[in-house]
């Protein structure tokens, strides 16, 4: 690395760093603030490691706001002090200097992918669950109670739960193939590692086809199959990728951070087991999750032209990036609502904002930066 780089990286990590800090609490305590009331009297450790398992989504959602800051203060710094001036006088030009902040745009974006792959399913599903834990008697699963989960492929549902061993009662299961339907009853069920246990259960397998006028010995061609554990302690394991954790999370109407991973979102936008609207959700999710790391390397493109000509103080240089964050998550928003409801295709309406952005600072770019 050349003195150079190493001199615009000292003046731009610090900035960087602080702008993140900055705008990710900020994020955590406006998620917090609607929740307020509920978490008054919470064990200060408690609280303490709940607010910690929202940090790496509010990371992940600042990280483009922190790298417009940097940007912004350390170009606009050099520029008012002339040091721009001084290294371009040295044959160094601004494509040149600009390539070490486009280095930095493109490690948070890798950074805030793997972050959406490997840790923020984690985080965000022990948020959501953790919450109902500090400020209801149990893990939440009351609050999935009498809905109809879609989880790989089937249904869940069940009637009640018992808040304090987060057993689930009066339990069914469903998977649909064409007119074809497999029924999995049970007395109760519990969660495990690998899946959900079954108690008291019967299987059953039906054939609606069966069912149409006409057919003579309907009734016997419908139960293709029909079998009952031993006893009431007879049990069956339904093997999960999905944990109960985020179950709660995403279905417990609490407002959190959807916990699937971009692989898992993936899997879910093309599961056609799934129902049309959840495959919709899925594939938005996906599309999001990598657009909101690009958006780092997209906001810089805005960034160094508005740097060189407008942030000469800091305070100009905070409502620069306050503006240009702002116009991306408006367009985002607009975007993602636009896929959502299927005005656009979906990886046009969350990548709209990236689009209209990143054309927008390459048009600046052209005007201003001239590599040499």
């Amino acid at each position: 690395m050349k003195r150079v780089d190493r001199y615009l990286l000292a003046e731009s990590l610090p900035p960087l760093l602080f702008g993140l800090l900055l705008y990710s609490t900020l994020a955590v305590v406006s998620m917090t603030i609607p929740r307020l009331q509920w978490v008054i009297g919470v064990p200060l450790a408690d609280l303490g490691a709940w607010l910690a398992l929202q940090y790496p989504t509010a990371v992940v959602q600042t990280l483009p706001i922190a790298i417009v800051l940097a940007v912004l203060l350390a170009f606009g710094r050099l520029a008012t002090a002339n040091e721009l001036l001084a290294m371009q006088a040295g044959a160094i030009s601004l494509g040149r200097i600009s390539r070490v902040f486009v280095v930095l745009g493109l490690v948070a974006a890798c950074a805030a992918l793997a972050l959406n792959q490997w840790v923020l399913p984690d985080a965000n599903a022990r948020v959501g669950s953790l919450y109902w834990r500090l400020t209801s008697t149990g893990s939440g699963l009351f609050r999935l109670a009498s809905q109809s989960i879609p989880v790989d492929g089937f249904t869940l549902n069940f009637g009640k739960v018992d808040r304090r061993s987060d057993e689930m009662f009066d339990v069914r299961v469903e998977r649909w193939d064409g007119r074809s339907v497999s029924l999995v009853f049970a007395d109760r069920a519990v969660f495990e590692p690998r899946g959900l246990r079954l108690y008291g259960y019967r299987t059953m397998a039906l054939d609606l086809t069966a069912l149409e006028a006409g057919e003579a010995n309907s009734g016997s061609r419908l139960v293709r199959a029909d079998s009952r554990g031993s006893d009431s302690d007879a049990s069956l394991l339904l093997t999960m990728s999905t944990g109960a954790d985020e179950l709660i999370t995403r279905f417990s109407s609490g407002g959190f951070e959807d916990p699937r991973s971009i692989s898992g979102a993936y899997r879910a936008a093309n599961d056609s087991n799934l129902p049309a609207r959840e495959r919709q959700n899925a594939a938005v999710l996906f599309q999001r999750k990598l657009a909101e790391p690009f958006a780092s390397l997209v906001l810089l493109l805005v960034a160094l032209p508005l740097s060189l000509n407008y942030a000469r103080s800091r305070s100009v240089a905070f409502g620069l990036s306050l503006v240009v964050t702002l116009a991306w998550y408006l367009l985002l928003t607009l975007g993602q609502l636009l896929a959502q409801t299927g005005g656009v295709p979906v990886w046009l309406g969350v990548w709209l904002a990236n689009l209209i952005l990143g054309s927008t600072g390459l048009i600046l770019l052209a005007r201003r930066v001239v590599p040499r």
